[in-house]
């Protein structure tokens, strides 16, 4: 018998080996197995298919070990992952690897061990080579991580790689287990003392007369311990050692004579929750109840709609309606969100409908959530006998669950950008991906969005989506009022206060007086986005990256976005010795700042990526934010996308003109729908918001159909501008990234691969060019941008792609030049 195998590794196709006979009883397809592979390393795989033919001449290697009981992936999940890998032009493998948590990665690790041969007398060995044998000697063996650890140096290998070839140690590879269930301890009386009264009386009597500590604790656990059926239930040791009269002594004491059992249960990681509205109570508006129709009549002829409803026009009602019509059919329910930030305020609302229906997934998660998550996944059975996890609400990582029952998937936001995965590949568009998946289960695909991306509601125009217009504010709100403030003119007259218009600053005051709450939009973090010295221009640029740091005040450093690297604020300019460094440009970090200085009694909280890097700084200061603890919330795009909340009247977009001017063919629809989005954020229930647009510009075409809200105007200059240049959605994008250490190299290999693809391609082919940024991390990079119009075989152009970049690299000079493909660059 032999099994065809998917390894986690950048590797096109299927291993086959060889399966033992102990394993061919249980071994099955999507199942974890233990491989060899290379020299000494060991991996788990996925088995793919069963087959009694070698494929190959060669004697294939064994199966090692057969990890599950059960499979952990379905056949559907491989169709999935294979179809992403051939679109977006990536290995299975590495689809396996982003699918799939880390805790069901079982990879070996090295562990270093001393070599009985060696002869440690005449070894001749430096002081932390020494410090390594010492460690060995009291150890016997230790992970390559731990004597990194313990000589307090980060590049290990050499060391170690100069300790083998002396013969000294040895290396060998261990496999661990990552995912550990969570276990909970229960105290219960012993079987004999449960069944028989007397005896627990004798017990009682020794110990009041011998034991008056163990009595009290016996006396403590029965409290504690609900009677049913005259019997004493289990009680959480913790909560046993939570009283002052008990003592882990005595109760261990208890234990070893056999009066109590300590037991230990498998617990969930994840909260529960209660339903506490039934769906059916949802009173649809008249607009909502026209809008759910039109859904029902699109998806009994299409597998997928566009929603397209203008903000705060209740599509959140429609999409819990069409969850429970799903429910009742039985059928699982993926809902996809852009941003965790989105999720704790969807979560609540789901949960009070749907109770422990609602399970979460996303990279906040440690890996045993997610393994948890998983395994209720495949559960599914189990699930709708218990209500738990029918429902799951997740960012893009959430499409890789393995469902087996999906009848609805919902993608909420549809046109944002975080959508799509950047690095590393698979480099898939969460958006398009669920449509495929959710086409893959037979099921239907709702899109939701006020600002939908060209190219969807271009596919929903010419009829291959549905398309469903909500064109009313749920309850008759009205839509924000807009102003914009021209900062050119305030500036010739004086009147700006920093980054901020008077029209803005008047505005800010007089919420606060009515005590109604604030939204600052500003597209950059930090404190100011770049150091300038006035007297050279001097730009204080990272070292690994072509890009200027950004300064950050609360650290006091000055760090690079791109790769991490920070330096101290210098106090003069390392090129004339001048002391006059100027800040240029700002970000959420200084607007946070500055308007403290403005308004002093008020409390300004920022949510960006600095502020909400751990586990629920989200929620924390969404939940501030709604209880009105917080008055002005400073933010980056975190603030534009589907939060509702009640008191907010008005919002103010910081510098729309960045935005506007970023070179991109995109920059004009995302500053569209940012803009759109966040004004959507001000006058929500009652009361009409105010928006105010600060720009330089405030003619500009964008702008004006922010004013007036006119997506529809605003999609056909769009659509006239794609068609005259052959962009999305009348062509399709193809970005090859070259990277090499060497630049010389780099732009060779950039300028033969474009040579080679025009030959066959012609002027499809443009570049090679320098991005924005022509170095992250000390790699040099080039791109080639590919354009296939609509109607040419995508798939043939894409294997000419493939077949071009494999035979660039069996040049010898370029082989180490990476060529990652990037399909639909968002």
């Amino acid at each position: 018998m032999f099994a065809s195998v998917l390894l986690p590794l950048p590797l096109p196709g299927y291993f086959t080996y060889n399966v033992p006979e102990e394993f061919q009883q249980e071994i099955s397809p999507g199942k974890r197995v233990v491989v060899p592979f290379g020299k000494k390393k060991i991996y788990t795989a996925l088995v793919h298919e069963i087959h009694a033919e070698n494929p190959s001449t060669i004697e294939p290697r064994s199966i090692l070990s057969v990890i599950d009981e059960r499979p952990v992936v379905f056949p559907v999940q491989f169709r999935f992952w294979e179809w992403i890998a051939s679109y977006y032009m990536c290995t299975p493998g590495e689809v396996m690897n982003a699918a799939l948590p880390s805790g069901f990665k079982l990879a070996s690790e090295s562990m270093i061990c001393l070599n009985p041969d060696a002869d440690l007398e005449t070894a001749d060995l430096n002081e932390k080579e020494i410090m390594v044998i010492e460690a060995l000697l009291s150890h016997k063996k230790l992970p390559v991580n731990t004597i990194a650890d313990l000589l307090d140096q980060r590049k290990i290998i050499p060391l170690i790689h100069t300790l083998i070839e002396k013969g000294i140690v040895t290396a060998e590879e261990k496999l661990e287990n990552k995912y550990k269930p969570l276990k909970q301890s229960f105290v219960r009386l012993s079987k004999e003392l449960a069944e028989n009264e007397e005896k627990l009386k004798e017990v009682f009597d020794d110990l009041s007369k011998r034991a008056f500590r163990q009595l009290q604790v016996l006396m403590v656990y029965l409290t504690l311990a609900k009677v049913a059926n005259g019997k004493a239930l289990d009680v959480r040791k913790t909560d046993l050692l939570k009283n002052k009269e008990v003592t882990l002594q005595s109760l261990q004491t208890l234990v070893s004579k056999g009066i109590l059992e300590i037991l230990e249960v498998e617990a969930s990681r994840l909260a529960a929750s209660q339903a506490l509205n039934d769906p059916e109570s949802i009173a649809l508006s008249l607009h909502q109840k026209r809008a759910f129709d039109d859904v029902e009549k699109v998806f009994a002829e299409k597998e997928v709609a566009l929603l397209h409803g203008i903000t705060s026009s209740g599509k959140t009602e429609l999409y819990i309606k069409l969850i429970n019509k799903a429910l009742l059919e039985k059928k699982q329910v993926l809902y996809l969100l852009p941003e965790i930030a989105l999720t704790s305020q969807i979560i609540n609302r789901l949960q009070r409908y749907f109770g422990d229906n609602v399970g979460v997934y996303h990279s906040k998660y440690n890996d045993n959530e997610r393994v948890e998550i998983w395994n209720h996944c495949l559960n599914q059975e189990k699930n709708f006998e218990t209500g738990r996890f029918q429902i799951i609400l997740g960012a893009r990582s959430a499409l890789f669950l393995p469902f087996n029952n999906l009848g609805l998937v919902i993608v909420d936001e549809e046109h944002d950008s975080s959508y799509k995965q950047y690095d590393p590949a698979p480099r898939y568009h969460a958006r398009d991906a669920a449509i495929m998946l959710a086409r893959l289960h037979g099921a239907k695909t709702l899109l939701g969005s006020a600002t939908p991306a060209i190219e969807t509601y271009y596919n929903a125009s010419n009829g291959k989506y549905g398309l469903v217009e909500m064109s009313e504010r749920y309850g008759g709100v009205s839509m924000p009022e807009m102003i914009v403030a021209n900062v050119r003119e305030e500036t010739r007259n004086k009147t700006m206060q920093s980054h901020f218009t008077s029209v803005l600053i008047n505005h800010i005051r007089e919420a606060l007086k009515l005590e109604e709450q604030v939204i600052l939009f500003q597209n950059r973090r930090g404190f100011s986005l770049h150091l300038v010295c006035d007297a050279c221009d001097w730009v204080p640029m990272c070292k690994n990256c072509d890009i200027s740091l950004t300064y950050h005040k609360k650290e006091n450093k000055i760090k690079c976005h791109y790769c991490g690297y920070a330096e101290s604020l210098p106090a003069t300019c390392p090129q004339c010795q001048s002391t006059r460094i100027l800040m240029k440009g700002f970000g959420t970090e200084k607007v946070e700042e500055e308007l403290a200085a403005i308004f002093p009694e008020t409390t300004i909280r920022r949510m960006d990526l600095d502020s909400t890097r751990t586990k629920y700084a989200h929620q924390r200061i969404i939940n501030d934010f709604e209880e009105r603890r917080i008055n002005i919330l400073v933010g980056t795009q975190m603030v534009t996308k589907g939060l509702d909340f009640d008191n907010v009247s008005l919002v103010g977009i910081l510098n729309a003109d960045n935005m506007l001017n970023f070179p991109d063919f995109r920059s004009h629809e995302r500053s569209f729908q940012l803009m759109e989005q966040v004004s959507g954020r001000a006058g929500r229930k009652a009361k009409q918001g105010k928006v105010i647009i600060q720009s330089y510009n405030p003619l500009h075409p964008v702008i004006q159909h922010v004013i007036f809200h006119d997506y529809h105007a605003f999609y056909r200059d769009q659509l006239a501008d794609r068609s005259k240049f052959q962009y999305p959605p009348f062509n399709r994008l193809i970005i090859l990234k070259l990277k090499h250490r060497d630049q010389n190299v780099l732009n060779k290999a950039a300028r033969d691969l474009a040579h080679d693809l025009r030959t066959d391609l012609g002027k499809r082919i443009l570049g090679p060019e320098f991005p924005l940024v022509s170095r992250v991390q000390n790699w040099y990079i080039k791109h080639i941008l590919v354009k296939i119009e609509r109607g040419a075989n995508l798939a043939s152009m894409k294997e000419l792609v493939r077949a071009k970049i494999e035979n660039l690299q069996k040049t010898p000079s370029y082989r180490q030049v990476r060529v990652n493909a990037d399909v639909d660059p968002a």
